[in-house]
């Protein structure tokens, strides 16, 4: 409608003009012709400076950071993946940049450079971040962390990681350390050295660190880590004891001779965990027998302790 009016009201001189030709004596001349005006292409947008880039990638990370904590619908999670796809695109294309600033940039580029490096998925930029470790920046530090998360290479050396989850005084840094390490994990790094560290992790003060550490755990199917995972199961923090129960299932899962004692261990918080929590294990038992006995704890812990 807007667009409608706008071009009536450009045609009013023409309308005016064409109405006193009409009245004139004289015939109205006819409209020069003349050789179209040649074709010149509008030039390419100039490229952003980094400074600017890594502003407008900051405002990615963070809207990452959100999706990556709360996505749980289809839409939520498709967002989530074509966010990624864009921040792939975009850190790729500034690559050689984002490694000079990480080396020499002012403090802030540095830090939002550790980060954005990660999401170029490039393996040649895992050394970089390693080294960037032992930076004495705490925020370089803790964004070298989430980007090897994000990097997430089988081959990433874990002792640097590995002594920022354990010794780190920061909260926000310890609970990137474990997420670099679920990456890891996830990559199909299934380690003693990324288990100990794991397993060690399950007891920290903060409950991301000790979840994130029990995912871990999952992801690497380590046996050894059944008592621990099955403390954590009338944890505090509902976050940390479905993390457990999930790892639980996946070790019993993928270890037949652990099967009866992660299912024992997921009968027996039943009917000790908050009623919230209830669905989450019995959807855990449920993934690890690959049956539905339904919602009374009596079936299940039949079925639990005819296990060997």
């Amino acid at each position: 409608m807007h667009t409608s009016a706008v071009r009536r009201a450009s045609l009013l001189p023409v309308l005016v003009l064409a109405a006193l030709a009409c009245h004139s004596s004289e015939p109205a001349a006819p409209a020069p012709v003349g050789k179209p005006e040649p074709y010149v292409p509008l030039p390419d947008e100039a490229p952003q400076t980094i400074g600017y880039f890594l502003t407008v990638f900051d405002r990615s990370l963070a809207q990452w950071t959100e999706l990556k904590l709360s996505a749980t619908s289809p839409r939520q999670q498709s967002t989530l993946a074509l966010l990624e796809q864009n921040m792939q695109k975009r850190a790729r294309e500034r690559r050689e940049e984002l490694l000079t600033e990480l080396e020499t940039g002012a403090p802030l580029n540095r830090r939002v450079a550790a980060a954005a490096l990660g999401f170029t998925h490039d393996p040649t930029v895992l050394g970089p971040l390693v080294a960037a470790l032992a930076d004495p920046d705490a925020e370089v530090v803790q964004r070298a962390l989430l980007a090897l998360g994000v990097l997430a290479l089988r081959e990433t050396p874990m002792a640097p990681i590995r002594y920022h989850l354990l010794n780190d005084g920061d909260a926000w840094t310890r609970s990137n350390a474990a997420f670099a390490l679920l990456g890891i994990a996830n990559a199909g790094n299934g380690t003693s050295e990324l288990a100990e560290s794991c397993r060690a992790g399950l007891a920290d003060a903060d409950a991301g660190v000790r979840a994130q550490c029990a995912s871990a755990l999952g992801a690497a199917a380590d046996p050894t880590a059944v008592a621990g995972l099955g403390e954590l199961l009338l944890d505090d923090a509902s976050l940390v004891s479905l993390a457990s129960a999930l790892a639980l299932a996946r070790i019993g899962r993928e270890h037949a001779e652990q099967k009866g004692t992660t299912a024992r261990a997921l009968v027996g918080a039943l009917d000790q965990v908050p009623s919230e929590r209830r669905a989450s294990l019995l959807g855990a038992l449920r993934w690890l027998s690959d049956s539905n006995l339904g919602d009374e704890t009596a079936a299940w812990r039949e079925w639990a302790y005819k296990l060997p």
